[in-house]
């Protein structure tokens, strides 16, 4: 769970631009295949800006988040879209779906592949008949450490930003805040670098079809990078 502090600082330093750009992917994605989508559910949705994209071209969306900090800055930020506080692995919902997506490696954040086959078992669950599921995944490239990213934050306050290898597959991305050199936060999250054969083999395990897994959505595009892209299909 982030604290709230934690949930200002991902709204505020640029973790929003990168659902920006994935859902303009994903619309092209869609196009591509021929495919459309009335309603869509965003697992892991954050700060909602994935789901506004994807309102503003005519999805019906809702998003849900174990965080009840993240979606209250993503009802704050679009009061008129849905929102829901829940958890992903014990999802239960009537409504059903044409699209599920689940992005800013919020699978990694589940740490136990048992617990990522429930959450590809709650997808299929919910999405409907011929229905799409996009989402990302962190591999090994993406992952390795660096060195301390710094910004600054408020009057003479600085944040630090930090990625280890905690070993196994684990990995830690370390938080700290501090005004005028004296900590006055810090949060640790916790996140494991996931097998990609083992995940495509617990999609297919729970229902979904495997459409492809590739270091780009856009098979036809140059813009690759080092995190896995995902998608299956309910058939």
């Amino acid at each position: 769970m982030y604290s709230s502090l934690f949930c200002r600082l991902y709204n505020e330093f640029g973790w929003n631009e990168y659902p920006r750009v994935f859902a303009g992917q994903l619309l092209q994605w869609l196009n591509q295949r021929g495919a459309t989508a009335g309603t869509a559910l965003d697992l892991g949705c954050g700060t909602g800006v994935l789901c506004e994209t994807l309102h503003e071209n005519g999805i019906d969306t809702l998003g849900v988040d174990l965080s009840r900090e993240m979606i209250d800055i993503a009802r704050q930020r679009s009061p008129g879209l849905r929102y829901a506080v829940m958890d992903i692995v014990n999802l239960t919902l009537a409504e059903r779906f044409d699209l599920a997506t689940c992005t800013g490696d919020a699978i990694n954040h589940i740490r136990d592949l048992k617990d990522v086959g429930q959450v590809f078992c709650n997808v299929h669950a919910v999405l409907n008949p011929g229905g799409y599921f996009v989402f990302d995944l962190l591999n090994p490239d993406e992952v390795s450490p660096g060195e301390p990213f710094e910004v600054p934050y408020g009057e003479g306050g600085l944040v630090r930003f930090l990625m280890e290898d905690a070993g196994e597959g684990r990995i830690t991305l370390n938080i700290e805040m501090s005004e005028k050199g004296r900590i006055k936060f810090s949060e640790v999250i916790h996140e494991k670098v996931h097998d990609v054969e083992a995940v495509c083999d617990l999609l297919r395990q729970n229902g979904l079809e495997l459409l492809q897994c590739a270091d780009r959505l856009l098979l036809n595009s140059d813009n690759h990078g080092t995190t896995w892209f995902i998608a299956a299909q309910k058939t």
